[in-house]
């Protein structure tokens, strides 16, 4: 039987709920999210089922003051249902969000995934192959304190695959990095294999490098739909939605729609830069930023060949970014 153990229910969650399920409310890890509503996942009669959920409106404008909204993989206090539909009584304290500045002009922070333990990061080895997008995951992880694996997808399609393990290896020396081919087999045991119960993963990566496939293959189903592959071995995207579904053998997997870019939020860049963070110790000055301050420790590592160039100009366009997007946010904050 499944309970909320499989959802990833944890003993300091169950601490402080302890007073809320006391006075009649219901713990629920939110599945979906739809335009108006949301389903849930909690326990009854002993197993897992669905039900249906609303944020009302106080709660709703409450969270917003705080900056805070609803995402996929966030554990709620429900009430009982009221014609069905079950009113949001509370957010309970998340252990980690992963998050991202949505797409377009507009800077408005997305939760991508919420209480994550690992995130899947899936990389096509064709022309989806790109260091420069890892560095962003890979910052992003590093500041919601979530583990990061690469899955270098299509791996059948490499005409050199330790070159492309060496590009990874250059800019995440210690992330887990695992070729994966649907068409040989490659990887796909040790995948399954590294599955733990009560673990809660997402998966991200651009559309069509084969994310709705890897679902089907960590749930030993076709749970997902696969749209068809070009004669370039780039799949067409099928996934809509976040959606946070049980694994077999216990623990989540929430699958994500593909992300055309990916833009960091409010992020401590030097968090995804560990490499560049140990240089600066030696450099003259502690706010150095490395451009063309007198002893730089971190350039003088790109003059000596121990730091690519190319590593150093990605860490500061993303802490350009970051620096123009806080600036935008203050300016918007000082309008009203």
């Amino acid at each position: 039987m499944s309970s909320l153990l499989d959802l990833g229910w944890t003993k300091p969650l169950d601490a402080g709920f302890r007073a809320l399920g006391a006075s009649g409310l219901i713990a629920a890890r939110i599945a979906v999210e739809h335009r108006r509503g949301y389903e849930a996942l909690c326990e009854g009669k002993g197993e897992l089922r669905t039900v249906s959920a609303f944020l009302p409106g106080r709660l709703r404008r409450d969270l917003g003051a705080d900056g805070e909204s609803l995402a996929v993989g966030d554990w709620v206090a429900l009430l009982p249902a009221e014609k069905g539909l079950h009113p949001i009584a509370a957010l309970l304290p998340r252990r980690s969000a992963f998050v991202r500045k949505t797409a377009g002009e507009r800077a408005v922070r997305q939760i991508v995934a919420a209480n994550l333990d690992r995130l899947f990061i899936a990389m096509a080895v064709s022309e989806d192959f790109n260091p420069r997008r890892l560095e962003r995951y890979l910052t992003a992880c590093a500041n919601a304190d979530v583990a990061p694996t690469l899955l270098l997808t299509k791996a059948d399609l490499a005409a050199d695959m330790d070159a492309r393990i060496a590009a990874v290896r250059a800019v995440a020396p210690d992330v887990p990095c695992w070729p994966i081919s649907l068409v040989t087999g490659t990887g796909l045991e040790a995948l399954r294999a590294s599955l733990e119960p009560g673990e809660t993963l997402a998966l991200v990566g651009s559309s069509g490098v084969g994310k709705s496939s890897l679902a089907n293959v960590l749930f030993g189903a076709d749970r997902q739909s696969v749209g068809a592959v070009s004669d370039h071995g780039k799949g067409r995207h099928t996934t809509t939605r976040r959606e946070l579904m049980l694994l077999p053998g216990g623990g989540v997997l929430i699958d994500t729609p593909g992300m055309r870019e990916f833009h960091l939020w409010d992020a401590e860049v030097s968090e995804g830069f560990p490499d560049i963070e140990e240089l600066s110790l030696g450099c003259r000055f502690r706010d150095c930023q490395h451009h063309q301050e007198p002893n730089c420790a971190v350039q003088a590592a790109v003059t000596a060949g121990s730091l690519d160039a190319a590593r150093l100009a990605a860490f500061h366009k993303l802490q350009d970014e970051q620096d123009q997007a806080a600036r935008a946010r203050r300016e918007k904050g000082s309008r009203g």
